[in-house]
C-alpha cells in the first residue's frame, strides 16, 4: 500500500509541533516522539523528500536551461545542439568585441 509522502510530512510536522506542547507529560512526550522517528525510518521519509526536492531542482534547473538555449541559439553563435557553456562563452565574446 503506497504511502502519501505529503500527507505523511504534514502529519509529521503537526505531531511535532504538538511534541513541543509543555502541558503534555515530558514522558508522553519522549514515547511520541519515538514514534514518529520510527514511522519515519520505516517510510524512509528523510530519503523521499530529500529525492522529490533533488526532483524539483532538476526539473528547475532544466527549465532555466532550456530557457538560456531558446535565448541564445537564435543569436547562430554556433550549430544547434552546442552546450549551453560554449554558447555563452560565445555571447559572452561577440558582447565584448569591439
Amino acid at each position: 500500500m503506497p504511502v502519501d509522502l505529503t500527507a505523511e510530512f504534514e502529519a509529521a510536522i503537526q505531531e511535532l509541533r504538538e511534541l513541543c506542547d509543555e502541558t503534555v507529560d515530558l514522558a508522553e512526550r519522549k514515547h511520541r516522539l519515538g514514534v514518529r522517528k520510527e514511522m519515519n525510518r520505516l517510510y524512509r521519509l528523510h530519503e523521499e523528500l530529500k529525492a522529490l526536492a533533488a526532483e524539483a531542482a532538476d526539473t528547475g534547473e532544466s527549465e532555466t536551461l532550456t530557457e538560456i538555449r531558446n535565448h541564445l541559439e537564435p543569436l547562430g553563435l554556433a550549430p544547434e545542439n552546442t552546450p549551453i557553456a560554449e554558447l555563452a562563452r560565445l555571447a559572452a565574446l561577440k558582447i565584448t568585441e569591439k
